[in-house]
């Protein structure tokens, strides 16, 4: 029996390649073209055998740590681009573009949160036929939009939108 190509990547000196490769920063694009497979093999490689997704992942973690630690050194430098880059990243709360009031941003979540229950109530109420008739059916989702829409009065005459 012929032994397939990816065996030859599972032996301990091709994963460490694999590594270093990713380790180099390279994408996955560029390391399939290396080994001389198309991207969608790897994927499969990468979802078939955990010692390849391993050493992959291994690769990823210390070169985000040293690009990481680089950011850090320049940062503490006096580097005010990579001290912007690094509080927006490490404390998103207090140092964010986002002008919207979180209150609002609260209220926004919640009505998504509600549309996202409503289209998932209607989608088993279609898939399920036998249980209600098309007037129940009907009903009953007007009655949802109807309290979704009253959360939303409330919320806006009150300016409270703690859930």
């Amino acid at each position: 029996m012929a032994k397939g190509k990816y065996e030859k990547w599972l032996e301990p000196e091709n994963l460490v390649r694999l590594r270093g490769w990713k380790m180099q920063g390279l994408t996955d694009e560029q390391i399939a073209d290396n080994i001389g497979i198309s991207h969608r093999t790897f994927e499969r490689w990468k979802n078939d055998h955990s010692q390849i997704r391993q050493a992959i992942k291994g690769g990823k973690e210390v070169a985000n740590f040293v690009i990481e630690n680089e950011l850090y050194k320049k940062a503490k430098s006096g580097n005010v681009t990579a001290m912007i880059f690094f509080l927006k990243n490490n404390y998103r709360e207090k140092y964010t573009d986002d002008q919207t009031d979180p209150a609002l941003r609260k209220a926004q979540i919640r009505k998504a949160n509600a549309e996202a229950d409503i289209a998932e109530a209607r989608a088993r109420i279609e898939g399920d036929i036998d249980m209600f008739d098309d007037q129940e059916a009907d009903g009953f989702l007007s009655a949802i939009s109807k309290g979704v829409a009253q959360l939303n009065d409330d919320d806006d005459e009150d300016g409270d939108y703690d859930e």
